[in-house]
C-alpha cells in the first residue's frame, strides 16, 4: 500500500514541510499502547537482563579490580556507565529492529495515510526511543541506588543523560532500520556500532588506559559524552569537561535527525 502524493490541491494529505507536535505525540502513543500491552514481558528486557549484568560486574569483576584510582569502588564506576549503555541498546533495538518490522509491515507507510508527515513521523519513532531510554534508566537506575551504587540525587541527572543518548541512538537506529533491506543487513547496528561502542566509551574502564591512539577516537565515539557526563553527575565532580560532553551530547541528539527523515522518506514515498 503506497502513501498519497503530497499536494497542495489535496489538504487532507500533509505536505513534506509541515510539521505538528500532534503527530509527533500519535506516533509515540501508539508505540506506548503496543509496549503497555506486553508489560509483562517487558519487565524483563528493562529490569531482569541489566540487573543481572550489572551484579555480575558490580560484584563480581568488582571483586577482582577492587577500587578505581580517582573513582572510588568498581560498582559505583561502571554503574552510570552500564546505566547509559543499556539506554542506548534499548532506543537502538526499538528504533531499528522495531522500526524495520514496521517499515516490513507498512505500517509506517499506513501511519502516512493519516495526516502525518515523513518527519513527524522519524520524530515520533526518536522520541519513543529517547523513551525506551528513560524507562530503562529509571528500572536500572532505581535498582543501583537500592544497592547504594549511584547516589539518588544523581539520578535526575543521569536520567537526563541516558534520554538524550536515547533520542541520538534512536535517529541512529532508524538510519539504519530506514536503509536496510534485510534483517542479515540491519544486524550491522548491533555488532558494528552498538557493541564496540558499549565496549570502548568508558563504560567498563577508564578512556585514559587505552593507547594514546585510541583514546581520541573514543572521546569522540557517540556513547562517550553521555557516559562521561552520567559519572559526573554520579560522583558529584562536575567541570568544565562535562560542560563539553553535555554540548556535544546536545548536538549529537539533533545531529542524526535529518538523516533519518531523509532517508525514511526516501524508502517510503515511491
Amino acid at each position: 500500500m503506497s502513501a498519497p502524493t503530497r499536494t497542495a490541491a489535496n489538504p487532507k494529505v500533509p505536505t513534506r514541510s509541515r510539521f505538528r507536535l500532534r503527530g509527533v505525540t500519535g506516533v509515540w502513543l501508539r508505540h506506548a499502547v503496543a509496549l503497555a500491552r506486553v508489560w509483562k514481558v517487558a519487565i524483563t528486557w528493562f529490569l531482569v537482563e541489566p540487573v543481572f549484568i550489572l551484579l555480575a560486574m558490580g560484584v563480581g569483576v568488582g571483586q577482582l579490580v577492587g577500587d578505581i584510582p580517582g573513582h572510588g569502588s568498581y560498582a559505583a564506576f561502571v554503574t552510570p556507565g552500564m546505566i547509559v549503555g543499556m539506554g542506548m541498546f534499548h532506543s537502538i533495538f526499538e528504533s531499528a529492529w522495531g522500526a524495520f518490522q514496521r517499515i516490513q509491515g507498512d505500517v509506517l507507510e499506513t501511519m502516512l495515510t493519516t495526516p502525518t508527515t515523513v518527519a513527524e513521523l522519524a520524530a515520533g519513532e526518536v522520541l519513543w526511543g529517547g523513551t525506551r531510554a528513560a524507562i530503562s534508566t529509571l528500572a536500572v537506575g532505581g535498582f543501583a541506588v537500592a544497592l547504594g551504587w549511584l547516589p539518588l540525587i544523581a539520578l535526575p541527572g543521569v536520567l537526563l543523560c541516558s534520554a538524550l543518548v536515547g533520542l541520538e541512538f534512536g535517529a541512529i537506529g532508524l538510519c539504519f532500520a530506514a536503509g536496510a533491506t534485510t534483517l542479515s543487513t540491519l544486524t550491522l547496528v548491533f555488532t558494528v556500532v552498538a557493541t564496540p561502542l558499549f565496549f570502548f566509551s568508558g563504560s567498563f574502564f577508564p578512556i585514559d588506559v587505552l593507547p594514546a591512539f585510541l583514546q581520541p577516537i573514543a572521546w569522540a565515539a557517540p556513547l562517550t559524552p553521555g557516559v562521561h557526563l552520567a559519572r559526573g553527575f554520579a560522583e558529584g565532580s562536575l567541570g568544565a569537561g562535562h560542560l563539553a560532553s553535555a554540548l556535544y551530547l546536545l548536538f549529537l541528539s539533533v545531529a542524526f535527525y535529518p538523516l533519518a527523515v531523509w532517508l525514511l522518506r526516501r524508502r517510503l514515498i515511491k
